[in-house]
């Protein structure tokens, strides 16, 4: 991106992953913190006075109105994600969110429209999407390096039960099987809770299964497995194992083709992050070996939410959509509910879009009212 704009910015939570977008912006000269917004005026203090910036308030909408922004972001906890953004888009003000896009679908749909009637752009902050491993990967692909993709196949970090791992890692790895499935048609999956399939008594708040995760609203399961069916044929796995320790260096996508395979991770702290594996099957263990590094330099190096804020003011100044939009964070959330859904109709394969928008769990909780299946 060449400008010679400043897009002045007004940031909703001043949180954990507030502090991190902060950093992002101050990184970047096009962009500038114009003001803060947080519930807790000890939060507010601290990030105003780290970042220097002077503008705060606990009223998004009069920050909104008084500041008026060019660039919202929205960094709260999940619950949150919904009213500020709306109330920016309304005001033509385009947003950055954080993943999940929602608690539910209808929020989801809610924002998605609000960014139509408007023309203001939202994007989602899976910022996979615009790694420069995804990128090299993507157009490797349309070059034909692997033949026919096959599958995709979702890798996660684990350290959570799958309830939690569902909602603040698993839209992270639908939107990366996006890049690479296109829009998916179906998903099935089974969920498991203490050895048994689980049941709308086992339904619980993201913050009662794991106290101190984030508020992302209602949650069920330790194990869980889902599966897609893409535009063309394309298959899709993930796997939420629940593994009590974290392994970030698993966390990624894998590609399989008629002539080979590759394999991202996306954690921050790999020097290589994508592999290349000239076959279509693995073979023995010992063949392994055979996974060469992709070296992805021709793509760029940028931090990906760098390249996120870039792309989004490229997009506020072409009319063109952003990296992660609103639809696209849709569809990764609406892939993880999906199996929620199908588990919830006993793994049957659930239609996407879904017709009902709200919360499979807070259906199936209320008409079951609570009670063992």
């Amino acid at each position: 991106m060449s400008s010679s704009k400043t897009y002045r910015v007004g940031l909703v939570g001043c949180g954990g992953m507030g502090r991190h977008h902060l950093e992002a912006l101050k990184a970047m000269p096009e962009f500038e913190t114009a003001a803060l917004c947080d519930l807790f005026p000890e939060a507010l203090g601290r990030s105003g006075e780290a970042f220097g910036v002077k503008a705060r308030y606990t009223d998004f909408e009069k920050m909104y109105d008084e500041v008026k922004p060019d660039l919202v972001t929205v960094a709260t906890q999940t619950r949150g994600h919904h009213a500020p953004t709306v109330a920016a888009l309304k005001r033509g003000i385009s947003v950055m969110c954080e993943k999940p896009i929602a608690i539910d679908l209808a929020e989801a749909d809610e924002m998605v429209a609000a960014s139509k009637a408007s023309g203001a752009k939202l994007a989602i902050h899976q910022q996979n999407h615009v790694s420069p491993g995804i990128r090299k990967a993507q157009a490797l692909v349309k070059e034909g390096l692997v033949g026919e993709v096959m599958m995709v196949r979702g890798r996660n970090k684990a350290g959570r039960q799958s309830g939690n791992e569902f909602m603040e890692m698993g839209t992270h790895m639908a939107d990366m099987m996006l890049c690479f499935g296109g829009v998916p048609e179906w998903a099935a999956g089974v969920v498991y809770y203490q050895g048994r399939l689980a049941g709308p008594q086992d339904i619980m708040e993201a913050k009662e299964m794991s106290p101190k995760d984030r508020d992302s609203g209602p949650v069920m399961g330790s194990r869980a497995i889902g599966s897609y069916g893409f535009q063309g044929g394309i298959l899709g796995e993930v796997h939420f194992l629940g593994y009590p320790k974290g392994l970030g260096y698993n966390y990624g996508v894998d590609v399989l083709g008629t002539e080979g395979q590759l394999a991202f991770r996306g954690t921050g702290a790999l020097k290589e992050n994508l592999w290349h594996l000239p076959r279509a099957m693995e073979g023995t263990p010992a063949q392994l070996v055979d996974w060469r590094p992709v070296d992805t330099k021709d793509v760029g190096t940028e931090e990906p939410i760098l390249t996120m804020y870039k792309r989004l003011a490229q997009a506020m100044e072409t009319g063109e959509e952003p990296p992660s939009n609103g639809e696209e964070g849709r569809w990764a959330f609406e892939m993880i509910l999906g199996i929620y859904q199908s588990h919830r109709e006993g793994g049957r394969r659930v239609a996407l879009p879904m017709k009902d928008r709200r919360h499979p769990l807070e259906v199936w909780r209320r008409e079951e009212g609570g009670g063992i299946r």
